[in-house]
């Protein structure tokens, strides 16, 4: 079994890290250290056993004619994930088809009589915890703005976003832990902290 290439069950496994990756780079402040610890060490044990694999066949002589260009396809996968991470592309992405359903969900936020909203899909995030942001210096509501934050598969919900229909989130730098991120037009994301609820 050694003396023949890995195939199509290597290369669902190979794709469904790339794939998890690639979702986890979708959510607002991914953690690039993490997906170093996890994603790295993963995707090149991928890639180590499937070089061995090509050649030890080719070695043997089993690797017949039209596999021997596909040992190639691992290598596109990976660089293709890579790419994709140097980019931030996956966020931005997500984020773009996200976006006009979260406006409407953070304008339901702003003129909400309880100034909450229930969790739901808005775009591809799923966003819980909808409620007006408060400053972070003064604690008083920003009127028409709105701070949600985002469900992921890994379980953490201290990442999310904020609608600003003026100025820009104020944390004393930091002061109540958390941190922000300017996006684009009223957009800022945030990560950790006491969530603006």
């Amino acid at each position: 079994m050694i003396s023949k290439p890995p195939g199509l069950p290597f290369l669902i496994v190979f794709s469904a890290v790339a794939a998890v990756s690639l979702i986890w780079a979708s959510y607002p402040y991914w953690d690039k250290f993490e997906m170093f610890l996890l994603a790295i060490p993963v995707g090149v044990l991928l890639l180590a056993y499937w070089a061995i694999r090509m050649v030890w066949a080719e070695h043997k002589g089993t690797l017949t004619e039209g596999l021997k260009y596909r040992w190639v396809l691992p290598f596109f996968i990976a660089g293709g994930v890579m790419l994709a991470l140097v980019t931030d592309a996956p966020f931005w992405i997500r984020f773009t088809i996200s976006k006009p359903s979260m406006e409407a969900y953070a304008k339901a936020v702003a003129v909400s009589p309880s100034g909450k909203e229930p969790c739901q899909w808005a775009g591809l995030y799923y966003v819980c915890d909808g409620s007006q942001y408060r400053d972070g210096v003064t604690w008083e509501e920003r009127p028409g703005s709105a701070q949600f934050s985002v469900r992921d598969w890994f379980l953490d919900d201290n990442k999310g976003f904020i609608w600003l229909p003026t100025g820009e989130p104020n944390d004393i730098a930091g002061k109540y832990g958390e941190s922000y991120s300017y996006l684009q037009d009223r957009w800022y994301s945030y990560e950790g902290g006491w969530g603006g609820g």
